[in-house]
């Protein structure tokens, strides 16, 4: 399981083989440390060296955010990316696999809209088309904004009485782009974790621009999975009043999900992550363990051991 710690002012501390976050001598939460897979740390919650020292040897990746959603960095036991494949990484060309992630992104934003019977999925899938035909990574950066202005003007049909009216970010001026900024967070820091332990270099990418403490490579394999992962929770939630504007709060210029939003749409993703879905190469895992595969055959396909099939939604 993934431990979200939001109480500020809280410690995570070890104690008998267990998990202890405590505040003012209260404990608050008891967690059994071999079923934690992954800590993440929102805004001031401190870990104890004892906690951090047990979780690297473990295995445990821990994760910095702020409070707004914002990922600092990741504290883990993987080593630095072997030499073959970081060679391999930096000798790839960009393009074809820069052509998959957007690929698998549009395919998917295609079939939610498709599902809706939203006319923007014909300019998407116009898009999809152009994709094929782009032969720079300038041509297909511009069409993968054409597909993706396309597929939140159909989200704001759908969620439009909710108060959303396009994608606005740094900051997120409605409850529901605060959702999706920080259900962005979340997938970011899951991905991240897969592509460092896959051994691959996170900050060496293909579509994204690579510069220094910026996690490229992570943000292109998040493209997959943005769709099926965050908007479609964020959409159902808004839609059966699970997430509602009372759940965020204007500050420091933007709008952010408060604690009890921020509760929810956490343990909403983890469930996501945990569903079962289909691979377009047929087989079944969850969520969460497609975005290792991904990045492990990500990996296959840097080696040239096998070609790149993007995860999509296609049923």
């Amino acid at each position: 399981m993934t431990l979200h710690l939001t109480h500020q002012g809280a410690t995570l501390r070890l104690r008998a083989g267990r998990l202890l976050l405590e505040k003012d001598g209260t404990t608050l939460g008891d967690f059994p440390v071999r079923q934690v897979r992954q800590v993440a740390l929102w805004g001031h919650v401190r870990l104890s060296t004892p906690a951090l020292t047990f979780l690297l040897r473990q295995g445990v990746p821990v994760l910095y955010l702020s409070q707004e959603g914002l990922l600092y960095g990741v504290a883990g036991p993987s080593a630095d990316p072997d030499p073959t494949h970081l060679r391999a990484q930096l000798s790839a060309p960009s393009l074809p696999l820069a052509r998959a992630f957007v690929t698998g992104k549009l395919r998917s934003a295609h079939a939610l809209l498709s599902r809706y019977g939203l006319a923007q999925a014909v300019a998407v899938k116009e898009a999809l088309a152009q994709v094929e035909r782009a032969r720079t990574l300038e041509a297909l950066r511009g069409t993968e904004g054409l597909g993706s202005r396309a597929y939140f003007a159909g989200l704001t049909e759908l969620l439009g009485p909710h108060g959303f009216s396009g994608r606005t970010r740094r900051p997120p001026k409605d409850p529901v782009n605060a959702a999706l900024s920080y259900g962005y967070t979340l997938l970011l820091g899951r991905v991240l974790v897969a592509v460092r332990l896959a051994g691959l270099h996170p900050e060496v990418g293909f579509l994204h621009a690579e510069g220094r403490r910026n996690p490229a490579l992570a943000l292109d394999l998040m493209e997959e999975f943005r769709v099926p992962v965050v908007d479609q929770v964020v959409l159902a939630a808004f839609r059966r009043d699970q997430l509602t504007p009372a759940h965020a709060e204007p500050r420091q210029g933007g709008v952010y999900l408060n604690e009890e939003g921020k509760k929810r749409l956490i343990a909403l993703v983890e469930a996501r992550l945990a569903e079962e879905a289909t691979h377009p190469l047929g087989f079944r895992k969850t969520y969460g363990e497609l975005i290792e595969l991904q990045a492990h055959r990500l990996k296959a396909a840097l080696l040239g051991r096998r070609p790149y099939t993007p995860f999509y939604l296609w049923r």
